[in-house]
C-alpha cells in the first residue's frame, strides 16, 4: 500500500536531498519510497516549501484544502502571526471578531465566524489559540531575566562564540548629517529619497561580519552595475525601502545553504517581529527569539554595533564633503551632496561596517547580557559600552556633540511596520503558493513603479578624454608620492580597460 506523506514530511525530504553529496535515490531507500516519489517531490519543491514556510497549511496533514473565504482565512492567519510576534496573547474571541472585521472590509456579509469554521481554520493553519488567564504566563513567552538564566545557558553550552550570531534592522539617511528638522519620521508613503534599510549581523567574539544587507526603493539603480555581484554588499528593492518576510526569509535562507555547504551549524538570535517569521525551514541556522519586552535592551546590534558603524558612515561622508570644499571654493555642501551617488554611498557603507571593531562587538553581546557574566570587565569595554562613537574619527569641523547628531538623525526611522487589514487582504488575496522568491530576486507590489529609476540626483558619466586625463594626473601623483608598484599597477589596469571600452565604442560607431 503506498505510503502517505504528510506536507511536513515531504519539507524534510526536500531538505535532506538539499544535502551536500545526497542523491534522490538514498533518500527514497531512506524513507522506503519509489525513487519516482521523491522525484515528484523534488520537481514541486517550490509549492510544497512555499506552502509549509508560509505556514498556509498544517504540515501534518495531508491534502490542503481551502475555506469558503480563502482571503480571509489568509489575511487572520497572517495577522496572528504579527501580534504573537509581539508577545500579544490572543484568545479565540477576539480572534473570530477580527475574521468578521475582515470579511466586512470584503463585502462578505453571508460570512460566520461560527465555532466549526474556527475549529476547522485552527486545524488548516495548525493553530492553537489558549483561553487568556489573569496573570498566569503563557508557556515559551520567558521575561528577559528568565530567558538569560535558563535558556541562554544552554545556548551557551551547544555553540562557541564564533557560532552564535545577532541580526538587526536599522534605518538609514545616506545624506543625512545632523539637520534634524528636515529628516522626516517615516510612517509611510512618500520616504525621503535617500533612505534605505540595511540589515546588520555579525557573530558573539566579532571574528565574522556578515555582508550588509540593504533595500532601496529603486529596483535596479542606473549607478549600479549590471552585475549586483560586484557591489561590496547585498542588495534588493522593496516598496518604501523596508524589510518584509519574504525577503528576510530568502536572506536567511540564502545563508542556511552556504553553511549546509559548510557543514557548519550556527545559532541567530532575533527580534520577535512579524518579519522574521518563526516557521522557517531550516537545516544549519537554530533561530532564537529574544523576549518580546525586553528586544531593546538586549539586542546585541542595537546596543552600539548599529551607531558604531553609522559614525564611522557619517565621518567618511563628512570627509568627502570636507575635501570637496577644499578643492572648490565656491561650493557649498548641498552642490557636494549632489554628487555623490547611491553607489558611492554603499561602498562608504560597507567600509563603515568593516570599519567595525570585533572588540566593539564582543563588548555590545555582553551589555546585551548575552553571555556568561564575567566576573572582570577592562576598562576598555566599560568604554564600549558607555561610549560606542570613542574609536570613531572625527572630521575636520565636526566635535562630538556634531557626530552624536549625525548619528541619531534616523534613529527613528522605521524598517518596517504592521500591515493594514487593507493590506493583509490585499497579500492574502494575491497569494500565490507555487509562486517563490529567488534569493537574489527584488521585491514590489503591482503599485510599484519604480522599474529602474534611481531617487539620486544623476551624475553624469565622465567622458573618455576626462578619464585619460584624471589617469593620467593619479599616476603623475603616484609617482611624486612613491605609492610603490600595486598602485601603479592599478593604474595601469584602469586605463587598459579604458582603451578596450574606447576601442569598442569605435567599432560600434562603424556598424
Amino acid at each position: 500500500m503506498p505510503r502517505s506523506l504528510s506536507l511536513q514530511d515531504k519539507a524534510q525530504i526536500i531538505r535532506e536531498c538539499q544535502r551536500p553529496g545526497a542523491t534522490q535515490s538514498q533518500v527514497a531507500t531512506k524513507w522506503e519510497l519509489h525513487r519516482s516519489v521523491v522525484c515528484r517531490i523534488w520537481q514541486q519543491k517550490e509549492k510544497l516549501l512555499a506552502d509549509y514556510e508560509a505556514g498556509q497549511s498544517n504540515g501534518c496533514r495531508k491534502r490542503g484544502r481551502e475555506g469558503k473565504a480563502p482571503a480571509v482565512d489568509r489575511a487572520l492567519f497572517t495577522w496572528l502571526k504579527e501580534k504573537r510576534a509581539q508577545g500579544a496573547l490572543l484568545a479565540g474571541p477576539a480572534v473570530k471578531e477580527k475574521a468578521r472585521q475582515l470579511a466586512a472590509s470584503l463585502g462578505l456579509s453571508d460570512f460566520k465566524a461560527s465555532d466549526g469554521w474556527f475549529t476547522r481554520w485552527k486545524k488548516r493553519f495548525n493553530v492553537a489559540c489558549k483561553r487568556e488567564q489573569g496573570g498566569k504566563q503563557s508557556a515559551g513567552k520567558l521575561t528577559a531575566e528568565q530567558w538569560q538564566r535558563e535558556k541562554l545557558p544552554r545556548i551557551l553550552e551547544k555553540f562557541s562564540p564564533a557560532d552564535i550570531y545577532n541580526a538587526d534592522e536599522t534605518g538609514l539617511y545616506l545624506k543625512g548629517l545632523c539637520d534634524r528638522e528636515k529628516s522626516e519620521k517615516l510612517e509611510g508613503g512618500k520616504a525621503a529619497k535617500d533612505r534605505v534599510t540595511v540589515l546588520v549581523c555579525a557573530n558573539m567574539d566579532g571574528s565574522d561580519k556578515r555582508p550588509l544587507f540593504m533595500i532601496g526603493k529603486s529596483k535596479r539603480p542606473r549607478c549600479f552595475p549590471e552585475d549586483f555581484r560586484k557591489l561590496p554588499l547585498n542588495y534588493v528593492s522593496s516598496v518604501n525601502a523596508w524589510m518584509t518576510g519574504e525577503i528576510f526569509i530568502n536572506w536567511l535562507q540564502k545563508w542556511d545553504r552556504q553553511l549546509c555547504w559548510q557543514s557548519r551549524k550556527i545559532c541567530l538570535f532575533l527580534a520577535n517581529r512579524s518579519i522574521h517569521p518563526q516557521g522557517v525551514v531550516l537545516t544549519n541556522i537554530q533561530l532564537e527569539f529574544l523576549p518580546p519586552n525586553a528586544t531593546s535592551s538586549m539586542q546585541p546590534m542595537a546596543q552600539g554595533v548599529i551607531e558604531n558603524m553609522k559614525g564611522h558612515y557619517r565621518s567618511k561622508i563628512a570627509n568627502r564633503i570636507n575635501l570637496a570644499l577644499d578643492m572648490d571654493p565656491n561650493a557649498d555642501v548641498q552642490t557636494v551632496l549632489k554628487t555623490i551617488n547611491l553607489l558611492d554611498c554603499v561602498h562608504l557603507v560597507a567600509e563603515a561596517w568593516q570599519d567595525v571593531k570585533p572588540t566593539t562587538i564582543s563588548s555590545c553581546f555582553r551589555k546585551g547580557k548575552c553571555v556568561v557574566p564575567e566576573e572582570d570587565v577592562r576598562d576598555e569595554d566599560i568604554a564600549e559600552f558607555d561610549d560606542p562613537l570613542n574609536n570613531v574619527p572625527l572630521p575636520v569641523n565636526m566635535d562630538k556633540e556634531d557626530l552624536v547628531a549625525a548619528v541619531a538623525v534616523d534613529e527613528d526611522l522605521l524598517t518596517f511596520r504592521e500591515q493594514t487589514d487593507e493590506e493583509l487582504l490585499r497579500a492574502a488575496a494575491a497569494a500565490r503558493p507555487e509562486k517563490r522568491f529567488c534569493a537574489d530576486e527584488t521585491y514590489h507590489n503591482a503599485e510599484d513603479k519604480q522599474e529602474s529609476e534611481d531617487d539620486f540626483d544623476e551624475v553624469p558619466p565622465p567622458t573618455n578624454s576626462e578619464l585619460l586625463k584624471a589617469l593620467n594626473t593619479l599616476r603623475h601623483f603616484s609617482q611624486l608620492e612613491g605609492l610603490g608598484d600595486r598602485v601603479y599597477r592599478s593604474l595601469w589596469d584602469i586605463e587598459s580597460h579604458l582603451q578596450n571600452k574606447i576601442v569598442t565604442e569605435k567599432k560600434q560607431s562603424k556598424l
